[in-house]
């Protein structure tokens, strides 16, 4: 799949941004969305577009949430790109095969991603871009003034839950993986420490979007 047909793009050492070129008009509700685990099932550090399988239930998940009103901004870490696991060019084609399996209609508005090393042990600059740093979802609102109301952070981390709810978002939703498992126990003691009231789910679906 071409992305630049359907994707203005930027990218450097330590991000990519992937832009839709669609005249649609943007809404004020927005899903931020990890993408490995949540849209696509995590193999940890993927690196082959025949490895791309998307997760159960997430296209009938997306057209629900498309006629709720909600954009799509995949916000991703990919630091196997710094690794050398995969090159920027195969990161490309793995995102090509995620969009390959969707109708356009469900295309995100935005991909961004950041190839930074836990603790910027590569010394990139944006480390920000990093989750749980704010720099992708602050990337976003900045760009399409999104009500933090009436928006979603959802993920299979507590590094994706943390990094909306630092922005300022609190609708989160976290998806249970069979892969990181000890993520739960994780989302649990943050969330009851902290008073924070979150949705955890097995596998998504539209209702419980308002």
């Amino acid at each position: 799949m071409n992305i630049n047909k359907f994707y203005f793009e930027e990218y450097s050492r330590s991000i990519s941004k992937l832009t839709l070129k669609s005249k649609k008009i943007f809404s004020e509700k927005a899903l931020f969305l990890d993408r490995d685990g949540v849209l696509i099932e995590d193999v940890h550090h993927i690196n082959s577009p025949d490895k791309v399988i998307l997760c159960p239930n997430i296209i009938n998940f997306l057209k629900g949430a498309r006629k709720k009103g909600y954009d799509f901004i995949v916000i991703t870490n990919q630091s196997s790109v710094s690794r050398s696991i995969i090159s920027y060019a195969q990161y490309k084609e793995i995102t090509g095969k995620f969009l390959s399996l969707l109708s356009e209609d469900l295309y995100p508005d935005f991909i961004l991603s950041s190839f930074h090393l836990p603790n910027n042990e590569n010394n990139l600059q944006d480390f920000n871009w990093r989750k749980p740093g704010t720099g992708m979802i602050d990337y976003a609102f900045n760009l399409k003034k999104y009500n933090k109301l009436k928006s979603f952070i959802i993920g299979d981390k507590l590094t994706d839950l943390k990094a909306g709810y630092d922005y300022g978002i609190r609708e989160i939703i976290h998806v249970k993986s069979e892969l990181h498992n000890d993520e739960i126990s994780l989302v649990k003691s943050w969330s009851e420490t902290n008073f924070i009231q979150l949705k955890q789910v097995i596998k998504l679906n539209p209702e419980i979007l308002f």
